[in-house]
């Protein structure tokens, strides 16, 4: 008994019909009635009863046809298993502040010219990421220089700033350029201010009185807030992400001198012997590309 029996066992079964079973396998009809007077000899009964030119299944046919079901179903997704585990695939380590349409745009041009698969992984911050790359959990991370990475392997990407944003109906909106005088009593929408990065930018805001914060859990909500005028906000330029249209529709991005040295590298970290060198590398190429749109 193998697959090819069953699935012409079954195929018969639903067409009824030995010739129709032929054509939707692409056989012959003696191949077809081959295939089915094997599988009856090996199981010593007869699967289909003859009416003329009807046929239908026997008692033994019909006992039969739900475990052919079964295992026919089994081995095409056993063959599906294996198959994907000969497309490449790649487990991506996320630090916060990274757009969603700036990854979607990175991974659908890699699926529309390779083959690959994806895991993504966001964590709380670089440092974590830095970790899970060390363990082994994920196979490449996205960080920032706020991280020591002396035992991996390393590719600069993207030196990236810090834009000040608010709503386009907030009353900040019509400043030409904001000063830290500006944000007296201001509120400003943070992402978990215990990040390295979240420590430095509330470093250059001290001194401004009457400052209210905001933390949320995801720059998602931090920009969400902002469009809808809860305060303003410093935020990545890949937080900010690439969408041309949603950001001058719903955001002003207004210059603010006391942050232009706020820079980081945004840094490609995987493991020296990683098995995926060659995915990886490819990756990151599509990566560096994709960020280079936003200068």
């Amino acid at each position: 008994m193998d697959n090819e029996q069953l699935l012409t066992f079954i195929n018969v079964s639903d067409l009824k019909n030995y010739s129709r079973a032929a054509e939707h396998l692409n056989l012959t009809q003696p191949a077809v009635t081959a295939r089915i007077q094997k599988l009856e000899l090996e199981l010593n009964c007869r699967l289909f009863l003859r009416d003329g030119k009807k046929i239908s299944l026997s008692e033994e046919g019909l006992a039969l046809l739900p475990f052919a079901q079964k295992i026919v179903n089994y081995m095409n997704e056993a063959k599906q298993a294996i198959d994907t585990l000969k497309i490449p695939s790649l487990t991506i380590g996320l630090s916060p502040a990274i757009s969603v349409s700036v990854l979607f745009q990175v991974l659908s041009l890699l699926r529309e010219k390779n083959q690959f698969l994806f895991d993504i992984v966001e964590a709380e911050d670089s440092t974590e990421i830095a970790k899970m790359v060390t363990e082994g959990r994920v196979d490449i991370g996205l960080v920032r220089n706020v991280v020591q990475f002396a035992d991996l392997e390393s590719k600069y990407l993207f030196l990236e700033k810090y834009k000040f944003i608010v709503g386009k109906n907030h009353e900040l909106a019509a400043k030409p350029v904001i000063s830290l005088k500006d944000l007296i009593g201001q509120t400003m929408i943070c992402y978990r201010r215990q990040t390295p990065i979240a420590v430095k930018i509330d470093e250059k805001l001290v001194g401004v009185e009457k400052l209210k914060r905001i933390e949320v859990g995801g720059f998602e909500m931090v920009k969400f807030m902002v469009k809808n005028n809860w305060g303003f906000s410093i935020i990545s330029e890949l937080a900010l992400g690439n969408d041309k249209e949603d950001v001058p529709n719903q955001l002003r991005v207004i210059p603010f001198p006391e942050f232009n040295d706020l820079t980081f590298h945004i840094t490609g970290i995987y493991k020296k012997d990683s098995p995926k060198l060659e995915n990886l590398q490819l990756f990151l190429d599509y990566f560096e590309s994709t960020l280079q749109t936003l200068q």
